[in-house]
């Protein structure tokens, strides 16, 4: 018997055609992948109100020692320390210039007679004070002499507590009452984040602004970012896009941990005296996150994957105490060779003109960038690196848009 085709039950092959979706293998994406890489320094606390320099908690020391001399308490428990009496002996404008005064303490400075060249540090210098102390040598003492101002620190006058001192107890009391300095200015900066409510808020605003200039449109490429923070606070918990979390790393620790002070390790790695007090040595300790991802290797087959194409600086003085780190950066993304733009954002501040701001930067980065050049192996590129990055359009100084700090 013959069933109408109108009467035959209907097969539902809904739940067949979902199983069969859903085993199937996604597209591949075929956006090509673009990174960027925002690195930051203190003038971005400093732009999101914050008293995070150093300049700040020198003063707030000065402060908290006369209050006590004066029989007042000193809230942060600021102990007075070597570095207190090396930071005070700083000539002119370089009183708060922790990573200065570091590298006058400890790194040997030639000086010549007629005879030999010497090499001595201010260490060196101040063993060299304690000695004549001892022998009842020393009657007078430069106010403007560091090793003089420390060696009449570390003996109060007293010839017998002068004979105590040689080099390596010396060298112990420095990196021991740096790590002081380190944890009170930690305590100190803590403090400072309480004070200034609106911080975070301010820094996440300002990131994002910073991350938005030249970024490309996500429907165009897979886009990845990175932050390399050389401040000490890490005000922003979470960021990213939906595909993909941004890292932040803060390359000399962070508050709630251990911080660095130091200065750059480049050809002083060899000196077991100096060697203790690079960054490089310091950063060994720390418990950094996985700085893999700051960087990203251009694909070398194929046009899918440019690697970190963009990188941004803002609030860096980008001083020769972090020029490894640059270095190793360029390196890392072939500067001459590969695709790579440079960007150096600005903003005025203080009492100056957004135009004396620009100077400054572009001297700074002419700087920077000459001491990358000289460390390539063919010195011709050395010397025009800096020319054919601006002709194939790859490097730039900008004011960054004021669109955040004034509404």
């Amino acid at each position: 018997m013959n069933i109408p085709s109108h009467s035959r039950p209907k097969l539902d092959l809904t739940p067949i055609y979902q199983k069969l979706a859903d085993i199937q293998p996604p597209m591949p994406d075929m956006r090509p992948s673009w990174h960027q890489l925002v690195v930051i320094g203190n003038g971005f606390d400093l732009e999101c109100k914050l008293r995070s320099s150093f300049t700040s908690f020198i003063s707030a020391r000065n402060e908290a020692f006369e209050q006590e001399e004066n029989g007042e308490p000193n809230p942060l428990g600021f102990k007075r320390n070597l570095w207190d009496v090396i930071l005070e002996s700083m000539d002119g404008d370089h009183w708060a210039d922790v990573e200065g005064a570091i590298a006058r303490w400890v790194v040997p400075m030639g000086w010549k007679d007629t005879n030999s060249e010497f090499w001595q540090s201010s260490i060196d210098k101040t063993i060299d004070v304690l000695r004549d102390i001892s022998r009842g040598k020393k009657s007078t003492f430069d106010s403007k002499s560091i090793p003089d101002k420390v060696a009449l620190y570390l003996s109060e006058g007293s010839p017998q507590k002068a004979r105590q001192w040689n080099k390596e107890k010396l060298l112990e009391l420095t990196r021991s009452d740096l790590e002081c300095l380190e944890k009170e200015f930690s305590a100190y900066l803590a403090q400072a984040e309480k004070d200034q409510p609106d911080y975070r808020e301010n820094a996440r605003k300002l990131i994002c602004e910073l991350i938005l200039q030249g970024r490309p449109n996500e429907k165009d490429y897979d886009i990845e970012e990175s932050v390399l923070s050389f401040n000490y606070t890490h005000p922003i918990k979470s960021l990213g896009s939906e595909e993909h979390e941004t890292s932040y790393i803060n390359i000399h620790g962070r508050l709630g941990g251990e911080i660095v002070f130091g200065i750059d390790g480049t050809g002083r790695m060899d000196d077991p005296a100096v060697t203790p007090f690079t960054k490089t040595y310091r950063l060994l300790s720390l418990d950094v996150s996985d700085t893999r991802s700051l960087v990203h290797a251009a694909s070398p087959i194929g046009y899918q994957d440019y690697g970190t194409a963009l990188i941004k600086f803002y609030g860096h003085s980008l001083g020769s105490a972090d020029y490894s780190y640059f270095q190793a950066i360029f390196d890392s993304v072939h500067l001459y060779e590969g695709q790579t733009q440079l960007i150096f954002f600005y903003r005025r501040h203080g009492d100056k003109t957004s135009e004396e701001v620009r100077v400054e930067t572009m001297r700074q980065v002419i700087k920077l960038l000459d001491a990358y050049g000289r460390t390539l192996d063919n010195k011709d590129h050395g010397k025009n690196l800096i020319h054919k990055l601006l002709i194939e359009g790859r490097l730039a100084v900008k004011e960054l848009p004021d669109t955040v700090r004034r509404k």
